[in-house]
């Protein structure tokens, strides 16, 4: 079994029973809940005696959730609020920081904090995380029932030799984590957030299961991926050829242009070769992440297939190859021989690119961008 399917097991808590808290789920979020405790928990230093606020928790949540929807737009499934939440909040962020990076937690925290409004989001979450430690509550279905046992049963398991993780003060609306529990995580952390961001891999691949690269797009990286390789490609192919934009048809220079991804890289997170194509930087960035319209396919492809050539016969071979290796295998060609084959290159370009156009548009990116002077 993967390491990331259980957390690690410890002789001084219960962790096997903290490995079903995911195994009955109606929406997100108990995966986010579970993480935000975490962030939450550290950020104190795992210090058990520091109450933790149900409110700031749910800010963690939020902030956690911001940068897979809004920079993304995952689908959190159909009865989650979490999106209702962040989108409420997005166009009064947008309205003070249109440059807001998704990506800078503690900014997109702060914004979160004056302009979200989460009240219902812990109404039952951090109450029902805890059942599987609660024998006595697992036949209520009630719900304020079931909180109210949830508080009182977690009391009186807090002294037992099987604690749960942590007890809820109604007074105060904060979590005390468990002593033992919190030397647990503090010692374990890496494995238990991997453990639980594993679980929530599963469960948003399966409310986005059209969309490519799932696991990439719910936690941000420290920054992207270099176009150092791609940029010195098309540097080569903008020296040696009369090469014009494919938007807006004003001539590319080598010594000035940017690389736009013709499919937004925040849909398809990633900078292969085949979906980036030289333009000015002023076209980059009205474009933005929207999708282009079909129009500018066979332009595009035609564009592409130039720089290929223009390559081949630069390049030595093996050099060319390695350079090129995402054509073959990404548009489904079937040899290096297809590349110079201007009918079957353009039928894996349609089969690729069109479906991925189709279902960027139904996830929510804004279709058919034109350039406009």
């Amino acid at each position: 079994m993967d390491f990331t399917s259980q957390p690690p097991e410890s002789g001084d808590v219960n962790a096997k029973t903290l490995a079903r808290i995911f195994d009955d789920y109606r929406n997100s979020y108990k995966f986010w809940f579970f993480l935000a405790l975490l962030d939450c928990s550290e950020r104190n230093f795992f210090d058990e005696r520091i109450p933790l606020p149900i409110d700031e928790i749910v800010l963690d949540m939020l902030t956690l959730a911001w940068y897979p929807h809004v920079y993304f737009r995952l689908s959190f499934g159909v009865q989650d609020k979490i999106a209702a939440v962040l989108d409420e909040a997005a166009p009064n962020i947008a309205k003070v920081d249109s440059a807001l990076k998704p990506w800078d937690k503690d900014l997109v925290r702060e914004y979160l904090a004056r302009f979200a409004k989460p009240e219902k989001l812990a109404r039952y979450v951090p109450y029902r995380l805890m059942r599987p430690f609660l024998p006595d509550t697992m036949g209520l279905k009630r719900d304020q029932e079931v909180n109210s046992r949830v508080v009182e049963m977690c009391e009186k398991y807090f002294v037992s030799t099987t604690p749960p993780p942590y007890k809820i003060h109604i007074s105060t609306k904060s979590i005390v984590l468990h002593e033992a529990w919190a030397r647990y995580f503090r010692k374990n952390l890496a494995l238990v957030r991997g453990w639980a961001s594993w679980h929530l891999v599963n469960y948003m691949q399966k409310c986005n299961p059209n969309v490519p690269a799932v696991p990439l797009k719910l936690f941000p990286s420290a920054e992207r991926e270099s176009l150092e390789k791609q940029t010195s490609y098309w540097k080569h192919v903008l020296s040696v050829s009369d090469f014009r934009c494919i938007y807006s048809d004003e001539r590319i220079s080598a010594a000035d242009f940017a690389l736009d991804h013709f499919i937004p890289w925040s849909f398809v997170v990633h900078n292969q070769l085949w979906n980036l194509i030289p333009t000015s930087k002023t076209v980059n960035s009205k474009k933005s992440d929207r999708l282009p319209s079909v129009l500018y396919l066979p332009t595009f492809v035609n564009a592409q297939f130039d720089a290929l050539r223009i390559t081949r016969d630069a390049m030595a071979a093996e050099t060319w190859r390695k350079h090129v290796d995402c054509f073959v295998a990404d548009l489904g060609l079937p040899d290096y021989d297809s590349l110079r084959e201007h009918v079957q290159f353009t039928r894996g370009y349609n089969a690729v690119v069109a479906p991925l156009i189709q279902l960027a548009e139904s996830n929510g990116f804004e279709p058919s961008w034109e350039f406009r002077r």
